[in-house]
């Protein structure tokens, strides 16, 4: 879907790109099957509130949003392994898309859910239309849902007339849901837009220095969950060569954590079990290809006479 009826007083989406526009739903499977025939194994679900997708062109069925609906039936696309979308709205996160995460084998568990502020008194003058305690109620539904569920977000730091208690009260918010990553901004202003006229605009020091101070709690939170991972097998679809390591391929794993691996031609493009070795920080881990423990001794021999 394209474009944006939300109108947060920070954002110039509505301007630029218009009103909410869906695509039809089989104009979408039918691109996706095409991508499959291709050799794509994972698709990404692209909208600025994609969760409410269709929910002006087309039906409700069978208690499922019309993006549940296109969910179900992307699940159905034979060679498709993995179904990713982002970024949906809290507003639109309802009972259907939860359980459609337990239903669903190709749903992977990651959620980038936009916070923006944890005080409701801000969230209000950004228009967000939801409170402080109704995010932390929902990631709660989340996370008791689907255990396994990794959780990410935006914040906007330093936007018009927050106070420190303002932002004290993102920073718990943040370790309550204890994110596993966050796109941290400072609030700068967009020509247009509501926010970019209101008073108590803050200075640039005052930003830069929650923007840090929130980065670090980021940082923090991400550590311990890396600690947990070290150790484990997880299944990771291998992308191509690292960036900075042509020796190296990086894949991810379901819950959307970038794992850098032996550069293995036979590798790239597959679904891999990979056993977590080491981490340089909380976001990039290194592994171990781990196909061979995961297989039974006679596929084992089977590989091995095949390489």
């Amino acid at each position: 879907m394209q474009g944006c009826n939300m109108h947060c007083t920070f954002c110039i989406v509505p301007q630029t790109r218009g009103s909410e526009r869906s695509r039809p739903q089989e104009e979408i499977v039918q691109e996706v099957r095409e991508l499959v025939a291709q050799g794509v194994k994972e698709v990404t679900l692209l909208g600025q509130i994609v969760n409410l997708y269709g929910r002006h062109e087309f039906p409700r069925e069978k208690d499922r949003s019309p993006f549940v609906q296109l969910l179900y039936a992307l699940e159905e696309v034979d060679g498709l392994e993995r179904i990713r979308f982002t970024s949906p709205h809290p507003i639109g996160y309802r009972e259907d898309l939860i359980r459609a995460f337990t239903e669903l084998e190709k749903l992977c568990e990651h959620v980038h859910l936009p916070l923006q502020s944890g005080s409701t008194r801000i969230l209000k003058q950004m228009h967000r239309t939801y409170s402080a305690d109704q995010y932390l109620r929902l990631t709660e539904k989340i996370r008791t849902a689907c255990p396994e569920m990794a959780l990410t977000t935006d914040i906007i730091v330093g936007f018009p007339g927050e106070t420190e208690e303002d932002y004290l009260r993102t920073r718990e918010v943040v370790r309550q849901v204890a994110f596993d990553n966050a796109f941290i901004f400072r609030y700068s202003e967009r020509r247009g837009t509501p926010a970019a006229g209101l008073p108590d605009q803050l200075p640039e020091e005052v930003k830069e220095a929650r923007n840090q101070d929130l980065l670090a709690v980021i940082d923090e939170l991400a550590l311990e969950k890396a600690r947990k991972m070290k150790g484990q097998t997880v299944e990771i679809l291998v992308e191509g060569p690292s960036k900075t390591n042509q020796t190296r391929y990086t894949g991810r794993t379901r819950g959307n954590k970038i794992v850098i691996i032996p550069a293995e031609r036979r590798h790239l493009g597959q679904l891999l079990p990979v056993r977590i070795t080491e981490y340089t920080n909380g976001f990039t881990f290194y592994g171990d290809p781990a196909i061979y423990g995961e297989l039974s001794e006679n596929e084992a021999e089977a590989v091995a006479v095949t390489e």
